[in-house]
């Protein structure tokens, strides 16, 4: 049996920024983290790791967060953006992007191909 690995927290900024919408919409509401736990059915102990950006929701508690600030989704994560890493690319395994610079490398790589081992019979 394998070890069970442990994911990697998200960034801090991420449950900061989060945590200062839900504060925002429900200050911008007028109620209080014990009506937002009510209107949104969940513990109201919960309400403070969120906005403190100790914690990040369930993806059923973000749902209910937003309805229940009467938001969308969207509006609850103004400012959170992420961009994908650079792309690796695989010779063969999808098709490759134009990039002149790169054309003549992407060629040798395709020629090459796959290096197969053979066993060695003695």
């Amino acid at each position: 049996m394998s070890p069970r690995r442990t994911p990697l927290p998200p960034s801090d900024e991420l449950r900061a920024r989060l945590g200062t919408n839900i504060r925002e919409c429900r200050e911008r509401l007028g109620i209080s983290q014990h009506e937002l736990a009510f209107r949104a059915e969940t513990h109201v102990t919960a309400i403070s790791p969120l906005e403190l950006g100790q914690k990040l929701p369930r993806i059923d508690t973000f749902i209910r967060l937003a309805g229940a600030l009467k938001v969308t989704p969207n509006e609850l994560m103004a400012g959170i953006d992420w961009t994908p890493a650079e792309q690796v690319v695989v010779p063969g395994g999808f098709e490759v992007p134009d990039n002149p610079a790169l054309s003549a490398e992407v060629a040798s790589l395709r020629d090459a191909g796959p290096h197969k081992k053979g066993r060695r019979r003695g």
